[in-house]
């Protein structure tokens, strides 16, 4: 049987193009989405801050979501 989980998904715009980039952040997971979605409520900039050093003044806009995974229990 399979087991949910939840991760945080960022995704960034830019200036330059109308297409987005998204980032799955794995290094933490979640049993349920209210426990993500207070992480995200309280990490943004931790969340944020390598996205805005990798891509600079190009970065338009971002947005956070929880995202349900499954795994197989084994």
């Amino acid at each position: 049987m399979a087991s949910m989980y939840f991760v945080i998904t960022i995704i960034l715009t830019f200036h330059s193009s109308d297409l987005s980039v998204t980032h799955e952040y794995t290094a933490k997971t979640f049993n349920d989405t209210w426990k993500c979605h207070q992480y995200t409520s309280e990490n943004k900039m931790e969340l944020l801050a390598p996205h805005i050093l990798n891509y600079g003044d190009s970065l338009k806009g971002f947005e956070f979501y929880c995202e349900s995974r499954y795994a197989e229990e084994v």
